[in-house]
């Protein structure tokens, strides 16, 4: 799970739980309207409220996590050297 900031300046939440083929794989969590509840939604669903920058971001971590394309995870979760 990962913090992003959405286009018009909200604070939202990532959820990486399967490769980019899962249609759910990278979920938004979206602050509710009004106060309300949290919307959770799919990232596909969600790419015009996010800054094309944090797409890439998403789906390179997303693919470091779950692909098979050999992108080194991120220090933190890779083994250590």
């Amino acid at each position: 799970m990962g913090t992003l900031s959405l286009q018009d300046g909200r604070a939202a939440n990532v959820v990486l739980i399967g490769p980019r083929e899962n249609p759910r794989g990278a979920t938004l969590v979206l602050p509710g309207e009004g106060g309300g509840p949290v919307r959770a939604v799919p990232l596909a669903q969600g790419l015009g409220l996010l800054h094309p920058q944090t797409v890439i971001d998403i789906i390179c971590m997303q693919e470091r996590l779950y692909g098979k394309s050999n992108l080194t995870p991120p220090v933190e979760l890779g083994e250590s050297s």
